[in-house]
């Protein structure tokens, strides 16, 4: 009688929690290696999360996207030093 996105997280959550409790205690992480493994798909290789669409957001901007200026800053002694702002 309740719409499903109401029904969906209290059904969910008990599942959940016992998946967290049962991992906890018994160690057995190797239920997630499958998603890691390289596979190759018309000659490139990715991860199996990778084919299958699970994206990763980064929140942070990425190293190789900053801006990166410059310049040059001379002194008095006629010579040119390199000046990077990162």
């Amino acid at each position: 009688h309740y719409p499903i996105n109401f029904v969906t997280p209290g059904i969910m959550l008990p599942g959940a929690l016992m998946l967290d409790f049962t991992l906890y205690l018994t160690r057995n992480w190797p239920i997630f290696g499958p998603p890691h493994l390289p596979i190759v798909v018309e000659g490139t290789l990715l991860s199996m999360a990778d084919y299958m669409g699970h994206l990763y957001v980064r929140t942070g901007t990425p190293e190789y996207v900053r801006h990166i200026e410059q310049g040059s800053l001379r002194t008095f002694g006629g010579h040119a030093t390199v000046i990077a702002t990162f």
